[in-house]
Formats: structure tokens, C-alpha cells, sequence
């Protein structure tokens, strides 16, 4: 067996011989020198032998590689950092990974990657359910995991944020890159990604009625029955942030049975 499909193991020098063998041989992202920075990959893991290899590995391809060793504080610091992917490797009961997953999925649009010993199909099942992209089963190959991260960076890499214009809309601003809308007072109000990106869906349709679908289709990607209370969650919040009276919204209008409607003044 060739050294550069070695399963990661205990023994942890033969899996970062292989690593580096892959990495002098394929570079995992070629979409780097086309974008203002390199691609940001969290690392959350608890574990202390694979964890810092996945680090070490990416960092071979020259990517900004955060780790976090407490799965508990990833929603923190994805909504410090923005990273362009998530990889999980984490020592949870099934039960608390499934509910890390949907609360980073309220919240984020960023791909999730999860790193798990479970291969019952049911809980895979349930993991994609609870809003993962990919669903991995340990052992996994360093050449397999390179192989996935280049695939979810270069999905990710269309859209980020920090190539988004700033929109503005009567008195209304928005700064995509800091994730921060200005408002009539002067006030300024952190967003999270999928705030973000709803209001600058809305912000480049003013006075249009966009419908559920729509939104959707343009915040996360793809249309789905499923999503309409996730839609009505991220609006509540947003309207909370914005709306100086959120019971009586006057900047995002609810149109009943259709969508939603943002004031043009």
C-alpha cells in the first residue's frame, strides 16, 4: 500500500508522513490567488491526535486554519472568525452533535464537514437532517479528506462576502465585507451571515415583494418547504436589530401568503 493512502490511526507520524507527501504532490485549492485572502478553514476537535494534523495538513496548502478544542464556543467563533468552511472532529454523544449541527445551520450558511466513528446509516441520515454538508466515517484517508476540502472551498469560494458590494437603500447602508448595516440614527449593527444575507438580498430589490421561495433560493441556495420557518426565524431576528418598533415592522413588511417586502425610503 502506497504511503500517501494511509489511514490516520494511533500512529500519528505515519498519517503526517503521508499528509506531506499528498500535499508536496497536489495542492487541495487552486481557487486562492483569485480571491483578497486565503480561504479561512475552523477546525473544531476535541480529539488530540487528529485534530492538530487536519491543521497541520491545511496549513501545508496554505490556508488560514483556526483550531477550536471546544465544540461548545464554535458558534462564537464562527460568528468572530467567518470561516469559509467548518470541519467538525469531535468526541460528542450522537445526541449533542446532532444538536451542535442545528444550531450552527440556524445561524450559518458556511459548509459544515463532519468527521464521524458512526456508521449507522440512521444517524448519518440524521446528520444531514441537522444541516451537515458532508458526513465523513473515521478512518479517513489524508488524501480522501484533502480531496473534500478542495471541493467545498471551491463550492463556497463563488459567493464571499468580502467580494459583495455595500448597498444603500434611503437612509439604510449596508458593509457586506464587516457584516454591518448603518442605520437612520447612525447606529451601527452586526450581522450574522445569514442575516446578512437576507438584507442584502432585500436591499437590491427595494419596494419589490420577494417571495418565499425567492428568498429561499437566494439566502441559502435552494427552495424548500422545510425552510420557510428558518426564513421566519432570520427575518424576526433581523427586525429585532433594525426595526424600531419589531412588533410593527416598517422596513421589512410581511406580505401575507406571499413573502416579504422591504421599504424603498
Amino acid at each position: 500500500m502506497k504511503i500517501k493512502n494511509a489511514i490516520i490511526t494511533a500512529d500519528i507520524t505515519v498519517a503526517i508522513i503521508a499528509v506531506v507527501e499528498i500535499c508536496s504532490k497536489d495542492k487541495v485549492y487552486s481557487m486562492a490567488d483569485k480571491m483578497s485572502r486565503p480561504p479561512k478553514v475552523l477546525i473544531v476537535s476535541n480529539q488530540q491526535t487528529t485534530g492538530p494534523l487536519w491543521v497541520f495538513s491545511l496549513q501545508l496548502q496554505k490556508l488560514n486554519v483556526l483550531l477550536e478544542a471546544d465544540p461548545t464556543h464554535t458558534l462564537q467563533r464562527c460568528e468572530v472568525e467567518s470561516p469559509d468552511l467548518i470541519i467538525l472532529d469531535i468526541n460528542f454523544p450522537e445526541a449533542g452533535t446532532l444538536e451542535l449541527l442545528k444550531s450552527l445551520r440556524a445561524e450559518l450558511l458556511t459548509p459544515i464537514m463532519l468527521l464521524t466513528p458512526v456508521r449507522s446509516e440512521e444517524y448519518v441520515l440524521e446528520t444531514y437532517k441537522a444541516g451537515v454538508d458532508d458526513c465523513i466515517p473515521k478512518p479517513v484517508s489524508p488524501s480522501l479528506f484533502q480531496a473534500k476540502v478542495k471541493v467545498w472551498l471551491r463550492r463556497f469560494g463563488s459567493v464571499p462576502a468580502d467580494n459583495l458590494n455595500p448597498v444603500k437603500v434611503g437612509t439604510m447602508q449596508l458593509f457586506p465585507s464587516e457584516r454591518i448595516v448603518m442605520l437612520k440614527n447612525g447606529g451601527a449593527v452586526q450581522l450574522t451571515n445569514l442575516e446578512l444575507r437576507l438584507l442584502y438580498y432585500m436591499m437590491n430589490r427595494p419596494g419589490q415583494i420577494v417571495t418565499t421561495e425567492e428568498l429561499n433560493q437566494g439566502v441559502w441556495g435552494y427552495t424548500a418547504e422545510a425552510d420557510n420557518t428558518m426564513l421566519k426565524n432570520v427575518v424576526y431576528r433581523l427586525r429585532r436589530k433594525i426595526e424600531k418598533d419589531p412588533t410593527n415592522p416598517l422596513i421589512i413588511q410581511t406580505v401575507v401568503g406571499v413573502g416579504y417586502k422591504l421599504a424603498s425610503e
